[in-house]
């Protein structure tokens, strides 16, 4: 699969004034996911097995000027699970609320952006996934550990049914600049 896509997102932070974006582009090399941002004749890269973590290196890139990404993937109610982001090759993630297991219907685009994007710093989004799994209610078939590492097992079930419907769905379309 050769990938070149780009998607354009807003910045916040670091006096964007809210209007100033960054355009993203995606290149497959081989088993690996390079991503590629271009914000303000500035050009930083990243290269990692799946493109959430390319993009959580980017971020890190951009944190010291305070800017943050106004999209899903720098959002703190999000998490890579690891069949989903596996599958996406980190394209898709998963939407959560404190105390509720994540559903089909809450797969979203990491470029995408919503009324619910509350984008954070990276370290603050780990802070968000731990505390979201603490929230999570424990059952004898429910082992949620760590980011990126198994789900319960009615989630993993209900992805796996209708998960290339919505990974498709999901998956990248070019935005315009």
């Amino acid at each position: 699969m050769t990938m070149n896509e780009q998607y354009t997102v807003y910045l916040i932070g670091g006096d964007t004034g809210g209007e100033e974006q960054a355009v993203f582009t995606l290149h497959d090399v081989g088993a690996r996911c390079r991503l590629t941002c271009i914000y303000r004749n500035k050009v930083v890269e990243a290269e990692e097995d799946d493109y959430f973590e390319a993009l959580c290196q980017i971020r890190k890139q951009l944190e010291p000027e305070g800017i943050l990404p106004f999209c899903y993937g720098a959002s703190a109610n999000i998490f890579p699970e690891g069949t989903v982001t596996e599958m996406s090759r980190g394209l898709v993630v998963c939407k959560v609320k404190a105390g509720e297991h994540p559903k089909k219907s809450d797969l979203v685009n990491i470029f995408d952006d919503g009324y619910d994007v509350m984008p954070v710093f990276v370290s603050m989004q780990q802070q968000f996934w731990d505390s979201w799994l603490a929230s999570l209610p424990r059952s004898e078939d429910s082992e949620v550990t760590t980011p990126k590492v198994g789900i319960a097992p009615s989630l993993s079930r209900l992805l796996t049914f209708g998960f290339a419907k919505a990974l498709k769905l999901l998956t990248p379309r070019p935005r315009g600049k």
